[in-house]
């Protein structure tokens, strides 16, 4: 297996990832409220088969519904992103939040 290594976290892929991971917590979740990243504290990426972005960011849930700027109740989040860019496939493998 290869190393981790860290990647800055405004990188293209790193986004995306971030994005897509975002995306699927919020389908995940059955609060009203949206949630978005409040702060990325660390961005690894590991290549395999395909790129695995590991991700530890703190979640924050918004006071309105879907794009309100305010933010409350942080969690700290674990998102672990699999993607194949050749073949246009990502999945999130992992997601834990404390």
């Amino acid at each position: 297996r290869k190393g981790r290594s860290p990647v800055m976290w405004h990188e293209e892929g790193v986004q995306r990832a971030l994005q897509f991971a975002m995306s699927e917590y919020n389908k995940a979740s059955n609060d009203k409220f949206a949630s978005r990243v409040a702060e990325v504290i660390q961005a690894k990426k590991q290549i395999v088969s395909g790129i695995r972005y590991i991700l530890d960011v703190k979640v924050g849930r918004t006071t309105c519904t879907k794009s309100a700027p305010d933010m409350a109740n942080h969690l700290t989040c674990n998102f672990v992103v699999y993607t194949i860019p050749w073949q246009n496939k990502i999945s999130l493998v992992n997601n834990k939040c404390q």
